[in-house]
Parts: C-alpha cells; sequence; structure tokens
C-alpha cells in the first residue's frame, strides 16, 4: 500500500514526465535523422518529412531502435519549442539539438522540476546528496582469484564486516 501512496504523489508530475517524453521523442527524431544522412525535417501536424539521401514522408517515424515518433507530438513540442504557429516547421538534427537543449535548461530551473524533488524528498525517494559515513580507507587490491565471491543482496557494511571477521587470526 505504500507503494501505491508513493506512486499516486507522481500523479501530480504526469504534465512533467510527458514534457520531458516528448522531448526525448525530438533527440530520437535528431539521431535517426544522423543514421540516414538526413539534412532537413519537414514537421506538420499529420506527417512528418525527411529529407536526405532519401525522401521518407509519414505520420510517424520509427528509428533504428525501435522509438516511435508521431507528427502531431512532435508538431505539438516544436510549436511550443518555436513559439510561433506555422503549417510545417523545418528543422535540422543540429537544431532540434539546440532546441531540446534549451527546454531542458528552462525545465531544470523551472518550478516543475523543483515540486518533483520536494516530492522525492517528501516520499522519501531522493538520493542521497552525500554519504552519511565517511568512506573507507582503500585497501590494496587482492587477486580476483583470492576474492570472496559476494552474494547478492547483500549491502556493503555487511560485506565489509565478514571481511574484517575472516582477516582475524586464530587465537
Amino acid at each position: 500500500m505504500d507503494t501505491l501512496k508513493k506512486a499516486g504523489a507522481m500523479l501530480a508530475h504526469l504534465d512533467l514526465f510527458h514534457q520531458m517524453l516528448d522531448l526525448r521523442g525530438l533527440l530520437q527524431l535528431a539521431a535517426h535523422m544522423e543514421e540516414r544522412g538526413d539534412r532537413v525535417t519537414l514537421i506538420s501536424g499529420e506527417t512528418i518529412t525527411l529529407i536526405g539521401a532519401e525522401m521518407l514522408s509519414d505520420a510517424g517515424v520509427t528509428t533504428g531502435k525501435g522509438a516511435r515518433i508521431e507528427a502531431a507530438t512532435a508538431y505539438r513540442v516544436l510549436q511550443a519549442l518555436k513559439g510561433h504557429d506555422a503549417p510545417e516547421y523545418a528543422v535540422t538534427r543540429e537544431e532540434l539539438g539546440a532546441l531540446n537543449a534549451r527546454a531542458v535548461a528552462e525545465l531544470e530551473g523551472g518550478d516543475a522540476l523543483k515540486a518533483f524533488g520536494d516530492t522525492l524528498a517528501r516520499i522519501g525517494a531522493a538520493p542521497a546528496a552525500a554519504p552519511v559515513h565517511p568512506p573507507a580507507p582503500a585497501q590494496a587490491p587482492q587477486p580476483e582469484a583470492s576474492a570472496p565471491a559476494e552474494r547478492p543482496g547483500r549491502g556493503r557494511r555487511a560485506a565489509e564486516t565478514e571481511e574484517t571477521a575472516t582477516e582475524q587470526p586464530a587465537a
């Protein structure tokens, strides 16, 4: 039930998640353009047209890695990023990267990401900023064959305790 409550706390941040997903789509489109050698992409509300060695026009593009970028989503995101209405947007892969970088910088400085960080801290999911305990002193590396195999699921503290216990001489 606790996990469900934590997941519910994330609902307030769905817009942020969707915006980040849409921006990721533009980066994937830029990478796909580079793979294909495309110079320019025309994006309208209905079609994405890749222009390069060969021309491809469709309602969406599936990249070589299986990501799907829909024309309507790409158009809506570009409309917001460029700040003006147009029947279609012509963009190069470099411009897509620059628009994305600007949008990420705006997200990082915005209230939505701060609110998300506050939610993570409130539900106890925020990563620790600094270790609570000082790091253990460095030990000389041991050969792989003599190092004991670590079982999955053990914490670092448990592994250190076992090593210390096995290194003590017998009385």
